[in-house]
């Protein structure tokens, strides 16, 4: 009988039989051993009964999956067996454990089998390539184990790259944020500044237009002030002239000719009063002030009223020395030639009122009018000196005079003339000039 079990023992199964005969010889030498494992048959039929009753895939459960497609169901069936694989290879471990030590893993025995004295080294080569098979299986379980957790730590890896990558793209896009969010802030920082100099800018342009309104409510009542004394000075002037017409009838020349004169005098110094206030008047305004246009076109006006009181009084003068004087007196050649010429009739050097015989048409511009002026001067044309053309323009302060002129070799030019008894130069009959202020620079 023992040789039987020892030959049993020796022979390469690969299922547990020899490890169970084994089990069953050692139980007939010991009663406590073989009570022990009289129980194992029953708890390996247990076992196998429980691993031949695990749930399988029932037709109802095979119905549910015809519905999904076939990846999900390969994908279950491959889970379910490797349950069923993890479940068989902890029932394994759970038998060698069983046939090696008496007893379960879960339980709490420590002590090991002890085989007699009597028990032969073949016995215990079999006992341990059973404890060599068992331990390869488990470190092939632990491999396997470790190779999953490796794929796990794998995936998990590539996981957390991924992870990692989309948290820089969004650190990214946070920090992209946060530069336009600088951005914006320093935009609207820098149109605050700009509003806040736009309404210091307003309020100044508001305070400098209140100023200017002053000024110009002051300029107003000073022109209408002015205006007054010119329609005075006009007034005056009427009335010299029809009090110098009243005196036609009177018989006597000599009367006349002192009207006239006084008359002349007369004119010449509400003229020069004329001028004096519009010069003040011009003086308040600033240089490109659109006011001096008007100034100048009444200062023309008012220049071109007396020259033609001027021309009808001396056209005038010789039917009135005709018609006075009596038929039975003659007037000698002497007589004649005493009479003061309408030519030869002292103006005030202020009053435009020139004589058309023997006179020079002047055109002049100033730096602060684009209008240009015309004046006459009682001298012809090549006589007329620098001190005569300040006389007629009649502007205080200090100037530079430029004329136009013909220059042999450069051609039509700006001449400047300094000194006062220098002559005038003419351009096409006339003298085209440019009244200047001097800012004291160097010439």
């Amino acid at each position: 009988m023992g040789a039987k079990q020892m030959k049993c023992l020796s022979s390469s199964s690969p299922s547990h039989t020899p490890k169970e005969e084994y089990i069953i010889a050692k139980s007939e030498d010991s009663g406590e051993l073989v009570g022990n494992h009289t129980e194992q048959p029953q708890s390996l039929e247990d076992v196998v009964k429980s691993s031949a009753t695990d749930p399988y895939p029932g037709p109802e459960h095979v119905v549910k999956e015809e519905s999904s497609t076939w990846e999900e169901q390969l994908c279950a069936q491959q889970e379910q067996l490797e349950k069923e694989m993890q479940e068989t290879r902890k029932m394994v471990s759970r038998l060698q454990a069983l046939l090696l030590h008496g007893s379960l893993p879960e339980d709490e025995q420590t002590s090991t089998l002890s085989f007699g004295d009597t028990a032969s080294s073949e016995q215990q080569l079999i006992l341990t390539r059973s404890r060599l098979d068992q331990s390869m299986e488990e470190s092939l379980d632990l491999k396997r184990e470790l190779l999953r957790y490796k794929q796990e730590a794998r995936n998990l890896q590539a996981v957390k790259d991924a992870l990692q990558q989309r948290m820089s793209v969004q650190e990214d896009s946070v920090l992209q944020l946060k530069q336009e969010l600088l951005r914006s802030s320093m935009t609207r920082e820098e149109l605050e500044g700009q509003n806040v100099e736009l309404e210091r800018k307003l309020s100044e342009r508001n305070r400098l237009l209140s100023e200017y309104k002053k000024e110009l409510g002051q300029k107003d009542r000073l022109l209408q002030q002015q205006q007054t004394k010119l329609d005075d000075a006009l007034r005056r002037i009427s009335e010299s002239y029809h009090r110098l017409s009243g005196c036609e009838n009177n018989g006597y020349s000599h009367m006349m000719d002192t009207s006239s004169a006084v008359f002349q005098h007369r004119m010449g110094d509400e003229l020069q009063l004329v001028r004096d206030a519009l010069r003040s008047l011009r003086d308040s305004f600033s240089g490109h002030d659109p006011q001096h246009h008007t100034l100048d076109t009444l200062e023309q006006g008012v220049a071109s009223l007396v020259d033609r009181l001027h021309t009808s009084d001396t056209k005038k003068r010789p039917e009135r020395k005709g018609s006075t004087r009596s038929p039975g007196r003659k007037a000698n050649h002497t007589d004649r030639e005493s009479w003061p010429s309408t030519s030869k009739i002292a103006h005030s050097h202020s009053s435009p009122v020139l004589s058309a015989a023997a006179s020079t048409k002047v055109l002049y511009y100033t730096d602060r009018s684009l209008t240009p002026f015309l004046v006459n001067i009682p001298k012809r044309l090549g006589d007329v000196t620098l001190q005569d053309f300040k006389a007629a323009v009649d502007r205080h302060g200090s100037f530079r005079y430029h004329f136009k002129s013909l220059d042999p070799e450069f051609g039509t030019v700006k001449e400047e003339v300094f000194q006062d008894d220098a002559v005038i130069p003419g351009w096409e009959g006339k003298i085209v000039a440019w009244v200047e202020e001097d800012h004291g620079e160097g010439r």
